[in-house]
Parts: structure tokens; sequence; C-alpha cells
């Protein structure tokens, strides 16, 4: 299944107007995608709580089950909970039906935590058009992000970069993730855990409002 080009458009169009919002207003949102992870969570939660910031957390339903007491934190800490799917599947690599079942069963385990028309974080930022209609059905907005951090590639990132590219924009929705890979990898929780830090620290600088994605949107 390929990715519909009139979807891509819109994603990209949405993406622009995410962009120039956060600009106008002067606003960071923080957004961590795949957890929760039982190791890394917890020091991402005590990395924002120092700052007194809300991030949003893109968990997966799979990963609830693991780690419920962490996503308990998370609620209780004022964080905004958004649905990234049961499995993280690709929308638009596989058979019919399953992008649906996904998406159904991700806000099923997450149910807890995500309204069923809470946000939705499409994994790998793909769209096929049955989940994009599942999604409308649903109510559900989509939400996107302006910067990625690189976080989840498999070669230490550089923090250097991603500050610059925040900075440059006058805020933005900077895509990280909270997740545990097995065996452990310091240098890639430490990088996460000092971009926050470091992103918290700019925003004070500069002025900037941190903000839940939602808020943005709304």
């Amino acid at each position: 299944m390929r990715q519909d080009p009139v979807l891509t458009a819109g994603r990209l169009v949405q993406k622009r107007a995410l962009r120039r919002r956060c600009a106008r207003s002067g606003t960071l949102v923080l957004s961590y995608d795949d957890g929760p992870g039982p190791r890394l969570t917890p020091k991402v939660l005590d990395c924002l709580a120092g700052r007194g910031a809300r991030a949003t957390f893109f968990p997966l339903g799979s990963r609830a089950s693991e780690a419920p007491d962490v996503l308990d934190l998370s609620a209780a800490a004022g964080h905004e909970l958004g649905c990234h799917g049961y499995s993280h599947v690709n929308a638009t690599r596989c058979q019919p039906g399953s992008a649906e079942r996904d998406i159904d069963l991700g806000y099923g385990a997450l149910a807890r935590w995500v309204e069923p028309r809470g946000l939705f974080r499409p994994p790998y930022g793909k769209l096929s058009a049955e989940s994009w209609r599942a999604l409308r059905r649903r109510g559900a907005p989509l939400g996107w992000w302006t910067v990625d951090s690189g976080d989840a590639l498999l070669g230490p990132p550089s923090i250097a970069p991603v500050v610059a590219a925040v900075d440059r924009a006058g805020g933005g929705v900077v895509l990280m993730h909270d997740f545990d890979r097995d065996p452990p990898e310091p240098r890639r929780e430490a990088f996460v855990l000092e971009l926050t830090d470091t992103l918290l620290e700019l925003a004070a600088k500069r002025c900037w409002r941190v903000s839940t994605l939602g808020e943005v949107l709304a």
C-alpha cells in the first residue's frame, strides 16, 4: 500500500501551519514517542518536573501493560497522553484492515489514559487512506511534529543541530523517544535527557511558552 500523494501533501501543509503557529506564539512542545520505557520515561518525567514543564507523550498500546504505573505517573504529573497505535504499524506497508485494527487496539489498550478522540501520532509519520478515514471517523486530531531529534537512529545524534533548528524556527514541536531498548543504550538515553533539559533552558532564555501539543492545536 503506497502513501497517498494527497495525504502526503496534506501532512506537509499541516506541519507548516504547526510551525507557523508555534513561531507566532513563541511556543515549544516536547513530545515523546514509543514509550513508556520503565527505565527512561521516569527519568524524563523527573527532568520535566525539575523545570516545571509539561509535555506530550505518544505511548504504544503494546507497551502500556508493561509499565502502567509509568503512564499513571505521567498523567498524574499533568502531561498529555495521546495514542501511537498498538504495535507501531506503518500504515503504508501493511495488509488492508491492519492499520485500522492497530489504531483501534492502541486506543483500547490506552483507554485508561487516552480518550477515544485523543491525539494520534502516525507511526513513521505515515498515513494511508484507510488509516486517515479511521481517524476521521474517530474524530482524533493528528499530532505532527516540526523538528525530529533523530534520537531513534542507530548512531548517536548530536544535540547542537537540533537546538539550533528549534532556535531558528522560534519554537516548534520536537520529536523524541522514551522507549527502552534491550540491551540498554545509555548514550541514547543520556541524549534524550540532555536535549530535554537544553531545550527547556533555551525556552526560558527566549521567553517561550512550554505547552502540550493539544494546547497548541486548540
